[in-house]
């Protein structure tokens, strides 16, 4: 695994619809150059968990000292920083001592009914990259805020019931990526990332190419985003 200083302060707004991490983490720092990974939560029973790391393999983590308060969720997509423990644990290709946790802001995606359209908002936000890991669509955002703390946006990826359809690709499963700012002020560009589960929409992405995704973005208006789904072979 390749080694890196991971310097996410880009991505401080990447929990903004969530609340911040607990306060076991707050003491941690990365000038010792962990370990990182990107995977999804997976509990095995209880408090015990693993992660499913986005490159394919699975991270046991052996060593949960400086996180022993973190909330488990089956399903939450995290970024992990972690050491490599030199015992082998059976079934995980690595046994880590877990150094810090950053959750990944996670949610269903939304079927909206006409009469939430304002409370789900629709201001300018820019998708600059979608990735399809498993059973989650990934979408790294930038929209601007005023870097108060109190001021919270919310994102969601909705089917929109109301929909006209006039825009629409009958071949693919149409999306959109709506951003609420709660009429924060635009003052600082700010780059986040959230992953979407699919597993909701399973059913209309049946004889689908994948999906097509509208987004208000910040400078272009209206902008559209294709993204394949290759299904797997039998």
């Amino acid at each position: 695994m390749k080694r890196q200083k991971m310097t996410f302060a880009v991505l401080m707004l990447l929990f903004l619809t969530m609340p911040m991490l607990q306060s076991c983490l707050d003491d941690w720092d990365d000038k010792d150059n962990p370990l990182f990974a990107i995977g999804t939560v997976k509990v095995i029973e209880g408090r015990d968990y693993y992660f499913a790391l986005d490159e394919g393999s699975k991270l046991y983590p052996g060593d949960t000292t400086y996180v022993h308060n973190y909330a488990v969720v089956d399903g939450q997509r995290a970024f992990v920083y972690f050491d490599e423990l030199t015992d082998k644990v059976a079934g995980y290709e690595y046994n880590a001592k877990i150094r810090h946790i950053e959750n990944i802001l996670t949610k269903d995606i939304y079927f909206m009914p006409a009469e939430k359209n304002d409370s789900i908002g629709d201001d300018r936000i820019n998708a600059t990259d979608f990735w399809v890991t498993g059973d989650y669509l990934n979408i790294k955002y930038q929209f601007y805020h005023s870097n108060d703390t109190d001021k919270k946006h919310m994102l969601n990826l909705i089917v929109n019931e109301a929909s006209t359809g006039e825009n629409d690709k009958p071949d693919y499963v149409n999306l959109e990526f709506r951003h609420n700012a709660f009429n924060d002020s635009q003052q600082l560009l700010g780059t986040g990332l959230a992953s979407f589960k699919l597993d909701n929409i399973a059913g209309l992405l049946e004889g689908k190419k994948g999906l097509r995704i509208r987004v208000k973005s910040l400078y272009d208006g209206e902008r559209f985003a294709t993204i394949e789904i290759k299904k797997e072979e039998n």
